[in-house]
């Protein structure tokens, strides 16, 4: 699991600046010019009233800096943060004292704290209830083959909310089909199951599209039971193959 991190921005006169300090607490190994993979999550003003919430999520990756605005000097390691340019600003609606929550997965394109999930900063035990168990899962896993798959289950959760059940069972088909198109690359635990285990999985895998199938004209709504169902399976497949 990632870290979520909830910090105000301040102005240095040239960038914005996102403290990590609250990570360096933890992760006190992260250098100046590190590279840290993150997804912005919210973005709310100085009177702490939202104004962005980013779905469907999305990665980049900033080197660490040198924070210029931190107020606090430590012997030990130097304050770190995140820089967002003007432009970045304009484009997600951000000035000077706005807070912005990030989900920070990945220290040098390695996962970070790949076996639980940490916090720092005020309101963001609170902000990871709110964007949901999976969306965190699903967003740390690293692993380019995946991540095709996983971007239409990020796009399925965000079309579940909105109550399109149909939209949603034609993501995780997609889903389903991005992981089928890489089976050959995945490699089993060394022993006897080696040569069954690609067939096993393309079988495995054809079943559970079998549920979001099209079947044709039906009456009422998309059977929402086997959607929530194959939705659950394909993301525990998914952690399972990470």
């Amino acid at each position: 699991m990632p870290f979520i991190l909830v910090e105000t921005l301040e102005w240095d006169g040239k960038d914005y600046n996102l403290s990590i300090e609250e990570l360096q607490n933890i992760v006190p190994h992260i250098k100046d010019e590190d590279l840290l993979t993150f997804s912005i999550l919210e973005i709310r003003n100085e009177r702490n009233e939202l104004v962005r919430r980013l779905k469907p999520l999305t990665k980049t990756t900033k080197k660490a800096s040198l924070n210029l605005t931190s107020h606090i000097i430590r012997s030990h390691q130097p304050p770190l943060s995140l820089k967002f340019s003007v432009d970045e600003a304009n484009e997600l609606n951000f000035g000077r004292d706005y807070k912005m929550a990030i989900l920070i997965t990945e220290h040098n394109h390695k996962p970070l704290f790949p076996f639980e999930l940490r916090y720092g900063g005020f309101g963001a035990e609170e902000i990871a209830k709110s964007i949901g168990k999976v969306e965190v899962s699903l967003l740390s896993v690293t692993q380019p083959d995946l991540q095709q798959a996983v971007n239409y289950l990020l796009e399925a959760s965000m079309l579940y909310e909105d109550g399109r059940i149909e939209d949603v069972r034609a993501k995780l088909r997609l889903s389903l089909e991005a992981l089928s198109k890489i089976r050959g690359k995945i490699q089993p635990v060394p022993g006897k199951e080696d040569e069954e285990f690609g067939r096993r999985l393309e079988n495995l895998i054809k079943g559970i599209k079998g549920f979001v199938e099209y079947g044709g004209p039906h009456l009422g709504p998309a059977p929402k039971p086997t959607t929530d169902m194959v939705f659950n399976m394909i993301v525990e497949l998914v952690k399972m193959l990470s």
